[in-house]
């Protein structure tokens, strides 16, 4: 069985390790000693610090509606005027073929997206 986990879903998995692990002080010591204990879980809680970080910044919403656009079986997505200024950029960039404003709203997100 082939699991196709997300890059998110790496991230949210990766998180839950490390937290159980700073959250198993007490069995480590009894399996390790204080001192491998407080190393194992010190180094866990900052790999788990960077983890988050980086979570944060590759679950934005620009990242998520690009990993839409990356999809099998999505066609094209079509962005309106109330588009804020992060969709307004993806759907105004030349680079990105499978979005694009609605007719009725391309200058408005045009001008959403130049920050106006």
């Amino acid at each position: 069985m082939v699991m196709n986990l997300t890059r998110n879903q790496w991230f949210a998995i990766s998180g839950a390790v490390l937290s159980a692990i700073v959250t198993s002080t007490t069995y480590f010591t009894d399996m390790f000693g204080a001192k491998i204990a407080h190393e194992i879980v010190g180094t866990a809680g900052f790999l788990n610090m960077i983890v988050a970080a980086v979570a944060a910044i590759m679950t934005g919403q620009g990242q998520q509606v690009k990993d839409v656009l990356a999809m099998p079986g999505v066609d094209s997505l079509t962005v309106n005027a109330r588009a804020n200024k992060t969709l307004a950029s993806i759907a105004t960039d030349p680079k990105q073929d499978k979005i694009m404003p609605t007719a009725a709203a391309a200058s408005t997100v045009a001008k959403t997206a130049k920050g106006e």
